[in-house]
């Protein structure tokens, strides 16, 4: 349903921050001495993005190929991450947006609500592809009972072990992994690790723990939360798990796990490649379960914005970049997972390793078109929560109420 105007504002000023609602409040129409989008009009496309690191050649070379082979002319443009969304919204108020833009999956309910980007279910329906992608990606593009944009890429989260350390170990359940933690816990070694740095990024494993144990992501403060706390709580009390996790980003846990000083990580298919390369010896295990069987998506969606000159074109380049054939070609380099099942059909998604991510994906977790919008409020409220329970300044059930109080008011 759409939100009125001044919902809006109040959502992305939840989300973006105060000047740049006050930048929505001073949003033009289309046209008059608002700055037309770069590809208006000269058969061209514009396609913003926030793949920086190693991820900017990939992508930047798979749309220079398009080019050639189209005569389309796409000019991208990296956006820090940091910096993307806030970009966009400024961009929205001068009508400047771009013909594409690849959002993050979780904010594709924000900016269809805000109208920055358009509905594509008529294009979807003559096109005829939606039912060969998996639920979880799929299931970020809808809004209202529309589509609003066609997945590109994901990842999902597993539980990694170290087969030197933990060569017998059955982790199926997370009472499993308690065990299996605390037995090899010693002389330097932990036996579970994750990200818990202060932040959304620090979230994710709490989140995991919360869902196995059957929770609702809208409440906090119930008995799966304080299960979820206290478990993680009770494996850094006992030593299986390191205080050390509340600094550690995703890539802090890798070198840990790579290193031998930890004996299982929490983490995605991202960091396959480099531990493969690195002489690992591991094997990989679906996200245990309590209640549910459950892993979290991470994604990134494209959009095709309110302001683009060339919707057709653009819509050309969206359905040539989910060709099976391309994203063959293109994921390895990125080290990412298929969002279609008929990609995933490849040889190279046979790699058992591989298989227990791209399985995984019909059971990654996303916040709903309710919840995505406050997403990033929720998941620090429940990193805050973490931080508080893990470090021993508040009880589990104390640290759960005020990240509840975030919770509601986010979702008010």
């Amino acid at each position: 349903m759409p939100l009125s105007a001044m919902s809006r504002r109040t959502l992305l000023a939840a989300t973006l921050g105060a000047a740049a609602a006050g930048a929505l409040g001073a949003c033009a129409p289309r046209g008059g001495s608002a700055p037309a989008p770069a590809g208006e009009g000269d058969g061209s496309l514009t396609f913003w993005h926030y793949y920086g690191g190693g991820a900017t050649a990939p992508l930047e070379k798979l749309l220079a190929r398009y080019s050639e082979e189209s005569g389309v002319q796409v000019t991208p443009r990296l956006i820090p991450f940091g910096d993307f969304n806030r970009t966009l919204l400024q961009a929205a108020t001068a009508a400047g947006l771009p013909d594409i833009a690849l959002v993050n999956a979780f904010d594709t309910a924000l900016f269809a609500q805000s109208e920055m980007i358009t509905d594509v279910s008529s294009r979807v329906n003559t096109w005829g592809q939606s039912d060969q992608y998996f639920s979880g990606p799929w299931a970020t593009t809808q809004v209202g009972g529309a589509t609003y944009a066609v997945p590109h890429v994901a990842d999902t989260y597993s539980l990694w072990i170290n087969n030197e350390l933990l060569p017998d170990a059955g982790v199926e359940t997370w009472s499993d992994v308690e065990r299996a933690a605390g037995s090899v816990a010693k002389d330097g070694v932990s036996g579970l690790a994750f990200s818990g740095i202060e932040g959304v990024e620090g979230s994710t494993a709490f989140i995991l723990r919360f869902l196995a144990a059957g929770g609702d992501i809208r409440k906090l403060d119930s008995e799966a939360g304080l299960a979820a706390l206290e478990s993680l709580r009770g494996m850094v009390e006992s030593g299986a798990v390191s205080e050390g996790v509340l600094t550690w980003i995703e890539d802090d846990v890798t070198t840990q796990f790579q290193n031998g000083t930890a004996a299982m990580m929490i983490n995605s298919a991202s960091y396959l490649s480099g531990l493969r390369e690195a002489g690992v010896d591991l094997r990989v295990a679906p996200m245990p379960a309590d209640r549910e069987q459950v892993s979290f998506l991470s994604a990134e969606n494209l959009t095709i914005t309110r302001d683009s000159g060339n919707p057709d074109a653009a819509w050309e380049l969206i359905t040539w970049l989910q060709r099976p054939e391309v994203m063959n070609e293109y994921l390895p380099e990125r080290n990412k997972l298929p969002v279609r099942s008929d990609t995933a059909e490849d040889p190279q998604w046979s790699d058992p390793t591989i298989r227990v991510f791209v399985d995984q994906l019909d059971v990654a977790w996303a916040p709903d078109e309710e919840t995505a919008p406050a997403s990033a409020e929720i998941f620090t409220a429940a990193q805050g929560a973490l931080q508080a329970a893990l470090s021993g300044s508040s009880s589990p059930a104390d640290a759960l109420a005020r990240a509840q109080a975030t919770v509601d008011k986010a979702l008010a």
